[in-house]
């Protein structure tokens, strides 16, 4: 099944904040990148020439089986990136043949999940409660000149989080699409805060789309707090606070190497040079050295993420 990752560095460009991840998201992008290299095909980059700068600033090439620059760097679309700063994502899904999986850097997919997929027209992470300060009321989502929201959109079904999205069929791609475009482009007045707009084209829109077209809309989780989950591991809003803690940084990396090392070890040719390169915590006493023979080495602790 082919996938793709989406590093769009337009938002911070344009709010003059220089692009960079910390080590853990580092870490997990790669992790995700060959995780789904070993158990469920090829993955690809879309990203820009300030992202490819990044990438290979940091010895990451190799991890995608492609890299594409042309499709976010050479898009013309009026869609403001400090709005909507997931816009980028939908830019590359657009560029993308169905089937195919639409696949944050933050989230990993621990194995196969062909059987899952299966039959499915739509699979997404989960379905989220309609909480009014996130999904918030239509009648205060700004919108572009001339435009109103169609009169068959249907505003009691569940958004669905996109951090994984399946879709089978191009036809329904184009439709959701369309509908979001429609409301991204030329959509310029700033909201108070700098949620509501983005999850609405992207996270809402996708579920009233699949209602319109009376489709099923399938999960990899129950909830987002589910504790039945042996399929996904996703660092969803926790980056935030691993950008603010170095400790906690260095014990999720070290969480992330416990629990991924053996598949590490499968990847070892791929995945230790930038490991090596790139997961050593600022707060960690041990060398680069250590941090590889770590990964190398079967661990005795068995805690898991």
């Amino acid at each position: 099944m082919y996938a793709f990752h989406t590093l769009w560095t337009k938002p911070s460009f344009l709010k003059k904040d220089p692009y960079k991840m910390n080590n853990a998201e580092i870490l997990t992008m790669v992790i995700s990148a060959l995780m789904w290299r070993k158990y469920n095909g090829k993955i690809k980059l879309f990203t820009d020439k300030e992202g490819l700068n990044f990438i290979e600033k940091n010895n990451l090439s190799d991890i995608w089986n492609e890299i594409d620059v042309s499709v976010l760097e050479n898009n013309t679309y009026s869609i403001d990136p400090t709005i909507f700063w997931a816009a980028g994502k939908l830019i590359a899904l657009e560029a993308s043949t169905c089937p195919c999986v639409m696949l944050d850097t933050d989230l990993i997919v621990v194995n196969s999940i062909n059987n899952i997929l299966s039959g499915s027209e739509i699979t997404a992470l989960h379905s989220e409660p309609l909480n009014s300060e996130v999904y918030i009321n239509p009648n205060y989502l700004k919108k572009p000149n001339g435009y109103n929201f169609p009169i068959f959109y249907d505003w009691n079904v569940l958004p669905s989080n996109t951090a994984f999205l399946y879709i089978s069929d191009n036809r329904f791609r184009n439709f959701y699409l369309e509908q979001s475009k429609s409301f991204m482009f030329n959509n310029f007045e700033k909201p108070m805060e700098n949620i509501s707009q983005m999850v609405f084209a992207e996270q809402r829109l996708l579920s009233i789309c699949a209602a319109i077209k009376d489709i099923d809309i399938h999960y990899l989780l129950e909830s987002p707090y589910s504790l039945n989950n042996a399929t996904i591991v996703h660092l969803w809003g926790f980056k935030e606070v691993l950008r603010k803690n170095s400790v906690l940084e260095k014990l999720f990396i070290d969480k992330l190497i416990n629990r991924f090392n053996k598949d590490l070890k499968c990847l070892q040719d791929i995945a230790l040079p930038y490991l090596q390169a790139h997961c050593q915590s600022p707060s960690s006493q041990r060398s680069n050295q250590s941090f590889v023979k770590e990964l190398a080495m079967p661990t005795q602790r068995e805690k898991l993420l």
